[in-house]
């Protein structure tokens, strides 16, 4: 009996794990005015925790009873944004996955740097390039 309530006790505090972010990636790449491999590595996210914490109830808890999702006026910039620590998070995997994008493409056997890091509303861009022997 003890064993069927702690699998239901687990189970139910499985539900309430958060879901993962789902993100999809884009890099291109260009030779500079040196000859020096550059890179762009964009990493772009949907369905943040917030959205669906905040997708309970309009202001007054209206729901537009298609989809138990609350009432925007169309044409609203509804446009959650990461709070720090999924920030830093989604800045970790866009690093991690460019990483991963340059070995796949034997990119870069020197090593690499990231001059800018950009943060847009919906997504990270990573800019950068490949270091040359002599610059080692």
């Amino acid at each position: 009996m003890s064993l069927i309530l702690l699998v239901v006790g687990l189970s139910g505090c499985a539900s309430n794990e958060p879901k993962p972010i789902e993100t999809t990636d884009k890099f291109s790449t260009q030779i500079g005015p040196e000859g020096e491999t550059q890179f762009a590595f964009a990493l772009s996210w949907f369905n943040l925790p917030e959205e669906e914490s905040t997708n309970r109830g309009g202001r007054d808890g209206r729901h537009d009873g298609l989809s138990n999702r609350p009432a925007r006026p169309i044409g609203s910039n509804f446009n959650p944004q990461p709070d720090n620590e999924t920030k830093l998070a989604l800045e970790d995997k866009a690093v991690h996955n460019l990483k991963n994008t340059l070995e796949k493409r034997d990119l870069c056997p020197n090593g690499y740097s990231i001059d800018d890091i950009i943060w847009e509303s919906r997504r990270i861009r990573l800019m950068g390039a490949c270091k040359s022997v002599a610059s080692q």
